[in-house]
């Protein structure tokens, strides 16, 4: 029976280290007002602050329409590889998606996009899978930490 990777951290403070890749991303969404300023502060930032003290505690972890595992073509898991997902964001309500990696009790935010298709969710699952090789052989680049 696989091991169900949630299940494996004790609810603690974990390190939450921005990327280059989530950073870019949030200043393009950003820019084309893909989320307001009000809902960066009262609904992104204390979700993904909720990775640093209360993974995997908070109920909301266990809310398939909130966090999940990402996933290639196929249903194929990107291991290590998680999204947190937003629905109805913005003046245009789009689906925001943030991938995750989950190394060794740190957390790794990606890139942030929005799920407009299918198709675009697999594409970012992939991103996200090469991404999480990129953290492994320590050749990403950190912006700042949680």
């Amino acid at each position: 029976m696989p091991i169900n990777v949630i299940e494996c951290y004790e609810e603690a403070d974990l390190q939450v280290i921005i990327t280059e890749w989530a950073l870019q991303s949030y200043l393009d969404l950003k820019y084309r007002g893909v989320f307001t300023n009000q809902e960066y502060r009262n609904v992104i930032r204390p979700d993904v602050n909720l990775l640093k003290s209360q993974y995997p505690g908070s109920p909301k972890f266990k809310q398939s329409s909130f966090w999940g595992h990402a996933t290639l073509q196929g249903g194929q898991r990107v291991a290590d590889g998680y999204k947190m997902k937003w629905d109805s964001i913005g003046p245009g309500r789009v689906e925001l998606r943030l991938g995750v990696a989950l190394l060794h009790n740190r957390v790794f935010l990606c890139r942030a996009y929005i799920k407009d298709s299918p198709i675009r969710d697999k594409r970012e699952a992939a991103k996200l899978q090469v991404h999480i090789q990129i953290i492994r052989n320590q050749m990403h680049i950190e912006r700042g930490h949680l």
